[in-house]
C-alpha cells in the first residue's frame, strides 16, 4: 500500500492536534479493499490460540442486561447477586462537589478534570460504583478504547468493533489474559531483557519460553531471533522495553514481519508508548517532533499488521493513574473471546468506580492529549540528572532513544539480589534486582524514575540520586 493510499484511507493525524479519525471514517475504512482483504485474513486459523470458550453464564447474563439498559430497553434482571443494585436507585448523598485546584499544572488539568467527573459520576446522584459491572467493560467504554487503538496505533477498527477490544483491571490483567489465551505447548519468544511477570505467566501456562539474545546496545539480536522462530509461534515484546528503556520502530517492524510470515503473532505490550525522550551523551530531552514521527511510524505497523497483533496498553503511564487499574487490549475476536473468558472466570465484576473514572479520563485524553508532554519533560530531566551523577554505573540504550520509566544500574561482578538487599539494609535505598527481568543472573538492578514524588525543584529526586551515588561508591 502506497503512502498516498494510506493517507486516503487512514490519515495519520498528529496526536498533539485535536484532529482525529471519526467513527464515520472508521466505518469507511472497513469497507475499503484494504479492509476487505484483512477481513479474509482474520478468518484464517490462528493455530497458536486456544479455541474460543463459552462465556461464564453469570457474566454473560449480566453483560446482556447492561447492553439492554444502554439501549434504553426494558430489563427485568434476575441474573446475579448484584446486591449493590438495591441501593443504585437511591440518592445516598445529598450533594457532591469536587473542584479542581487552580494550582494544577495545565498539562495535567484534563486528566484531573476527568478524575473529578469520574469520582462524581460513580457515586452521585446515584451510587453506580457500588454495583457490579461487566468485566470486559460496557459498550460505550469499549467504543472509546477502539478509538484509542485507531488513533494511537493506526488499527483500522470502528467504534462498533467492540468484540476486538477489552477493558481490564490494569495493563497487567490484560497481559496475563492475553498470554494465557495462547495454546499450551506453543513456542513463545521473549527478549532476554523483558518484563519479569510475563515470563512466569508463559511458563506456568505450559508454553515453551525461548529467550532471544540482546546486544550490548540493548537491541534484539535479529539473527538469533530468526533462528528461533517456528511456524505458529508467538513473540511477547514490550516496546519501549521494561526494564531497559530500549525503543526501536525498525526492530518492532522486523519482528512483526517475521512472525506474520511464519503464521504467528506478536503480543505488543505498549503502556510506555508516550514516554519517549531523546538521549544524547549525558543529556536527555523531550522532542515532540521525534515522538510524533515515532507514533506515525508505529501507526503504519498497526495498520499493516493488525491481524497478527495483540496490543496491550493502559493510561497508567501517560495519565499518571497507575493505581486506578484501567487497562485495555486489542486483538482478533478469538483472542478477545479468550481474554474475556479468562477474566470473567476470575472476576465476576470489573472494579466499577475505576472503570467509570477511567472512562472519563480516557475521553478527556483523546479529546485533549497533553499530559504525556509533562511526563516526558519530567522523565528527561530526571534521566539527565541521573546520567550526569552516575553515568558510569548505568546500562543505557545506544541508539539515542529512551522510553519507559526505568534505568538499569550495573552491579559489576556482584549478584544483584544481595546487592539490592545491602542497599536497603545499609542505606534505605529501595531498588529491584533484575534476575526476573533477565531470566537468570543479571548483575543489574532496576531504578524507577517516578517513585520519588515530583516537586518544582526536584529536591527529592536529587537527594535520592546523591544517596544512591554515595552508596554505590
Amino acid at each position: 500500500m502506497t503512502q498516498a493510499s494510506r493517507e486516503r484511507w487512514y490519515p495519520l493525524a498528529p496526536i498533539t492536534s485535536r484532529v482525529y479519525h471519526s467513527t464515520q471514517q472508521g466505518v469507511r475504512q472497513r469497507d475499503s479493499p484494504f479492509a476487505v482483504f484483512y477481513k479474509e485474513v482474520e478468518k484464517m486459523s490462528q493455530e497458536y490460540l486456544l479455541p474460543s470458550p463459552p462465556a461464564p453464564a453469570i457474566r454473560e447474563a449480566m453483560a446482556k442486561a447492561v447492553q439492554r439498559k444502554d439501549k434504553g430497553l426494558d430489563v427485568y434482571d434476575f441474573s446475579s447477586g448484584n446486591i449493590g443494585n438495591l441501593m443504585v436507585s437511591q440518592q445516598v448523598f445529598a450533594s457532591m462537589e469536587v473542584t479542581v485546584a487552580d494550582s494544577v499544572i495545565p498539562e495535567l488539568r484534563p486528566v484531573v478534570e476527568g478524575l473529578r467527573d469520574g469520582i462524581v459520576s460513580a457515586y452521585y446522584p446515584m451510587p453506580k460504583g457500588v454495583a457490579y459491572s461487566p468485566t470486559g467493560g460496557t459498550g460505550p467504554i469499549r467504543a472509546l478504547v477502539a478509538r484509542y487503538f485507531r488513533e494511537l496505533h493506526g488499527i483500522p477498527i470502528g467504534d462498533e468493533d467492540t468484540d476486538k477490544v477489552i477493558v481490564t483491571a490494569g495493563g497487567q490483567q490484560a497481559m496475563t489474559a492475553a498470554l494465557r489465551s495462547i495454546k499450551p505447548g506453543t513456542r513463545v519468544l521473549i527478549p532476554q531483557w523483558e518484563y519479569g511477570p510475563a515470563s512466569g505467566i508463559i511458563r506456568s501456562h505450559g508454553c515453551e519460553e525461548v529467550r532471544v539474545a540482546m546486544t550490548d546496545a540493548l537491541s534484539i539480536d535479529m539473527d538469533d531471533f530468526r533462528s528461533k522462530v517456528v511456524p505458529n509461534s508467538v513473540c511477547y515484546v514490550s516496546m519501549p522495553n521494561n526494564p531497559t528503556g530500549y525503543m526501536s520502530v525498525e526492530q518492532l517492524r522486523d519482528i512483526v514481519k517475521i512472525m506474520s510470515a511464519s503464521g504467528g503473532a506478536v503480543v505488543w505490550d505498549a503502556p510506555y508508548l508516550l514516554t519517549l525522550v531523546r538521549l544524547q551523551g549525558s543529556v536527555a530531552s523531550f522532542d515532540p517532533n521525534l515522538l510524533q514521527q515515532t507514533l506515525n511510524d508505529l501507526r503504519e505497523i498497526g495498520e499493516e499488521f493488525h491481524p497478527n497483533l495483540c496490543v496491550l496498553s493502559s493510561l497508567s503511564k501517560s495519565c499518571l493513574i497507575a493505581g486506578l487499574r484501567f487497562g485495555f487490549a486489542y486483538g482478533s475476536k478469538q483472542w478477545v473471546d479468550n481474554m474475556e473468558a479468562i477474566v470473567g472466570r476470575e472476576n465476576l465484576s470489573s472494579p466499577t468506580p475505576s472503570f467509570i473514572a477511567g472512562t472519563e479520563v480516557l475521553r478527556r485524553f483523546l479529546d485533549e492529549p497533553r499530559s504525556y508532554e509533562w511526563v516526558c519533560r519530567v522523565l528527561a530531566n530526571r534521566l539527565s540528572i541521573l546520567v550526569e551523577e552516575m553515568g558510569d554505573h548505568l546500562i543505557l540504550p545506544k541508539n539515542g532513544l529512551f522510553g519507559a520509566l526505568y534505568v538499569l544500574v550495573t552491579t559489576g561482578d556482584k549478584p544483584c539480589k544481595p546487592f539490592a538487599d545491602r542497599l536497603i539494609e545499609e542505606s534505605g535505598i529501595v531498588t529491584v534486582p533484575c534476575n526476573q527481568f533477565y531470566g537468570g543472573e543479571a548483575h543489574a538492578i532496576r531504578l524507577s524514575l517516578v517513585s520519588v514524588p515530583w516537586t518544582e525543584g526536584e529536591e527529592g529526586w536529587m537527594a535520592s540520586v546523591q544517596a544512591l551515588k554515595a552508596a554505590m561508591s
